[in-house]
């Protein structure tokens, strides 16, 4: 078993995709102690083998391709913070007697990071060759006078594991090719085959890691069929591409030419990588290879070192990034949900800063707390949402939520210690529905700050003179704003009765029109079961509170119809019989 596990990181932590991508300096390292710093990359490290041992042990997947790449090169950065070599600290040597010496080296890609690393790129290159980057497992195939003699795995470059005895297995893996130049490396992919695999809906989808499992077995398994081949180098072969693919193609290799594209100008480019990203095709891929036509002999090949081919990624469908904090909001209804600050992270196109993560009975369940990492992805509409909690740091410093119990659907009706939040979400949904245009939250907000409302009728008062008080509030800005709050007070009652928030209004039989007209459609809601019982006692509740009452008879005083007092008495209503 440990064996195993041992075979297994030395052809995952020495893969292409994560060797390429090898952050070479220590800058931005986490801000603890070094005796944190090396706890918690022992974390991590101890989490990545738990997860290579459970997938490759067992078949249980728990964390996507993409988002494990990213964990690993975090764990890489952490090691590089602490002067360690850049891979974890497990034994990563194989035995002698199952390790082979490439012929030609793997060099590996470098990865290009936009449109303006892309245009530097191919200066002086045109025409150059896309493929896809087929997402799987590097490998060597050695020929000699047509017969395949070896199969490697890509390893550390170098030198890697034997598979040549699973090759038997793999039919897409010539074992005698009659047409074949005496001698003969290839350097490929070995991928999984999929039916119709669009990247941009399912992502890898674990095709790296099931390839790898496979191959790592030590018994035959017969999902081996499953296994193909995509040669995506030919060193020392036909000078021309287009030669050196047919000659592929005609050797029993014919997915090369298929899937190969001459590019002569720059649009070419973008156009074909979100094909192969949106388009079903027979393979997972994680991005698009470029690569000039004219290449170095293979003696020349170095691991690391490659001027003549770069990759350019699919966008990421996941985002890893540490959470830095966690906030608590309290809207206008006193429900409380939590906001996630997080390190800044791109997300097609989208800066992200912040993710709503919804209630708190969610975030307990979550268990998610600041300097955990977090996978990211977009729902509808380009919403970032929280698609799982991937690593959990080990020194955690929990935090306790507001409590529940304090906040509903009538408290903070006044400004009070522990209201902020609260009051100000009930101001700016009683402006939204009063419709005072430009009158923002954050308005609102140094009205409350400066306490010249305290409660919600408190701005009817209010002069232009007061306004124009305010820090940073000119005479122009204060005269606009005293215009809303002005014409505010002739809004139809019914702007009123929303604004402040009375609930299922729209669920009585007739228009309301006086504040007064309320306990009659209470009993007629009742009669005609038009409220659940749950909903008149909510109704109810709220407008036979004594805040509420209060604030019916300020809007009276100050004439707002609909609160007008009959006989110079407010009529308010009673309480429903439950």
């Amino acid at each position: 078993m440990l064996n195993l596990l041992i075979l297994i990181l030395f052809i995952v932590f020495n893969s292409p995709t994560v060797a390429a991508e090898t952050p070479n300096t220590a800058k931005n390292c986490p801000a603890w102690s070094q005796d944190t710093l090396q706890r918690e990359t022992k974390s991590l490290m101890q989490q990545i083998a738990q997860w290579d041992q459970l997938y490759h042990q067992k078949g249980i997947s728990e964390i996507d391709d993409e988002v494990y790449d990213q964990l690993i090169m975090e764990l890489t950065h952490w090691q590089l913070c602490l002067k360690q070599a850049p891979h974890p600290h497990f034994p990563l040597a194989v035995t002698i007697d199952n390790k082979l010496v490439h012929p030609v080296a793997h060099t590996g890609l470098s990865k290009l990071k936009g449109e303006q690393e892309l245009n530097r790129w191919l200066r002086g290159r045109l025409p150059v060759w896309l493929q896809p980057k087929v997402d799987g497992v590097a490998v060597t195939l050695v020929y000699q006078k047509g017969k395949l003699v070896s199969l490697i795995s890509r390893g550390n470059g170098s030198a890697g594991v034997d598979w040549t005895a699973k090759s038997q297995y793999i039919p897409d893996i010539p074992q005698n090719i009659e047409n074949a130049p005496p001698d003969m490396v290839l350097q490929g992919e070995l991928f999984l085959h999929k039916e119709a695999h669009r990247q941009q809906l399912s992502g890898s989808d674990g095709a790296r890691s099931r390839v790898a499992g496979l191959m790592m077995r030590k018994e035959h398994v017969p999902e081996l069929k499953q296994v193909g081949v995509f040669i995506w180098s030919w060193p020392d072969g036909p000078t021309e591409m287009e030669s050196k693919l047919r000659k592929l193609a005609n050797m029993g290799f014919p997915l090369a030419l298929r899937y190969s594209h001459k590019i002569e100008i720059p649009e070419q480019i973008q156009k074909l990588r979100m094909h192969y990203f949106a388009q079903p095709i027979p393979f997972a891929t994680d991005g698009i290879v470029l690569k000039q036509e004219i290449e170095p002999r293979g003696s020349q090949w170095q691991p690391g070192s490659n001027s003549w081919a770069v990759a350019w990624k699919h966008p990421l469908r996941y985002q890893v990034t540490q959470v830095r904090e966690v906030n608590f909001t309290i809207g206008r209804t006193g429900k409380i949900s939590v906001v996630l600050g997080l390190d800044k992270v791109k997300l097609d196109d989208r800066q992200i800063s912040r993710v709503n993560i919804g209630s708190v009975r969610r975030w307990q369940q979550l268990d998610v707390l600041p300097g955990d990492r977090v996978a990211l992805t977009l729902a509808g509409h380009g919403i970032p949402k929280l698609d799982q909690v991937v690593w959990r740091i080990k020194e955690r410093q929990y935090i306790h939520p507001p409590d529940k119990q304090r906040y509903h659907a009538l408290s903070c009706l006044k400004l009070t210690a522990g209201c902020g939040q609260q009051f100000n979400a009930r101001l700016k949904w009683l402006g939204e529905n009063l419709q005072m245009t430009g009158v923002s939250s954050g308005s609102w907000a140094m009205l409350t700050e400066q306490e010249l409302v305290t409660d919600l009728t408190g701005w009817l008062t209010l002069s232009v003179q007061d306004i124009a008080a305010l820090p940073g509030i000119g005479d122009k800005r204060a005269q606009a704003i005293y215009s809303q709050l002005s014409k505010a007070k002739n809004q139809p009652f019914s702007y009123w009765m929303k604004g402040i928030g009375v609930p299922y209004m729209d669920k009585l039989s007739d228009d309301v029109d006086h504040w007064q007209q309320l306990e009659q459609k209470l009993a007629e809601a009742q009669l005609k079961q038009q409220l659940t019982s749950g909903q008149l006692k909510k109704l109810s509740d709220f407008i036979n509170d004594e805040q509420i009452k209060m604030i019916a008879e300020k809007l009276s005083v100050a004439g707002i119809k609909g609160f007008d007092r009959e006989n110079g008495v407010v009529v308010n209503p009673v309480g429903i019989v439950q």
